[in-house]
């Protein structure tokens, strides 16, 4: 009898085994869900849903570059605790999906991707623990484009960066690649949330607007109270004034979420954007910050 993909959903939701146990199961049961689950039980492959539940805060970030040197892959996968975290299994398997991500298509995206799922369901089983993969992306640059990633020691922590250049790239490209692990490493100690001021969306924006504009409105009115109450007169700031503050306070939002507007972490005097403008003026032609990700384990 034909099994349906139904059938296999419902199996899968009351066991956690892998779709393709799942299926197998089914056409071994004759479609009978309580023998499925039987022999799914005899195998050792049920189980996992009684864990699905449970909050997956630990993890491991990996990260691989192909042979070319010119593609590169960073995927983050969650498990329950840090012990398993550190599991050879898992890192085994994290390398190994991160390598096949830079040559298998389908797999370009783990988190979406069934056959991923199943090898991840394969290791989870051995582990005992619910494992998740969360998100992986690959970096294929473009012509006039480089990519690099760096991965801090914990395995916990890791971004990737794309860099453009309009000049002489072959001759450019260490130092590009450089650079661009440089500013991986500055996304992982900063965690930025967008590139620049231009990706930020415009409701975020007016949020914190408010945020800053009840603030200043608080201070002025504990500012006239302590003025008041010692008995000296008090000026209130002009509009204009405090529309300025307003800004500069906007401003600085954009200093700290936005990766190009962040002061360097190689010279905190220099921002991104500077770092980047003086390495385009090294090297004859213009550098610019085109995307990056970065993957850090428990934070959005």
């Amino acid at each position: 009898m034909a099994i349906t993909s139904e059938q296999v959903m419902t199996l899968r939701s009351q066991t956690g085994a892998g779709i393709m146990d799942c299926k197998g199961a089914l056409n071994e049961a004759g479609g009978d869900i309580a023998k499925a689950v039987e022999l799914l039980r005899k195998k050792g492959l049920a189980g996992l849903a009684k864990r699905a539940g449970r909050a997956m805060k630990e993890g491991i970030v990996a990260a691989k570059t192909s042979a070319d040197g010119k593609t590169h892959s960073l995927l983050e996968i969650n498990c329950e605790t840090d012990f398993v975290a550190k599991n050879p299994d898992v890192v085994a398997f994290a390398s190994a999906l991160a390598a096949d991500m830079l040559t298998d298509a389908t797999l370009a995206d783990p988190a979406a991707s069934d056959k991923a799922k199943e090898r991840m369901q394969a290791v989870a089983m051995k582990t005992g623990e619910n494992m998740a993969i969360r998100r992986g992306v690959v970096y294929s640059p473009a012509a006039g484009s480089v990519s690099n990633y760096y991965i801090h020691s914990d395995n916990r922590k890791g971004a990737i960066v794309e860099l453009a250049f309009d000049g002489d790239l072959a001759k450019a490209q260490a130092d590009l690649e450089a650079m661009a692990k440089e500013l991986s490493m500055q996304a992982v100690a900063m965690n930025p949330k967008y590139l620049r001021r231009e990706d930020v969306p415009a409701d975020v924006v007016e949020k914190e607007r408010e945020i800053y504009r009840a603030k200043t409105e608080k201070d002025e009115e504990e500012a006239k109270a302590r003025a008041e109450a010692s008995g000296r007169p008090y000026k209130t700031k002009p509009a204009e004034a405090l529309a300025k503050m307003l800004e500069g306070r906007v401003n600085k939002f954009y200093q700290e979420c936005c990766l190009v507007e962040q002061a360097s972490i190689r010279d905190s005097k220099l921002t991104v954007t500077q770092t980047l403008n003086n390495l385009g003026a090294k090297l004859g032609g213009k550098v610019s910050a085109k995307r990056f990700h970065c993957y850090i384990v428990g934070v959005e």
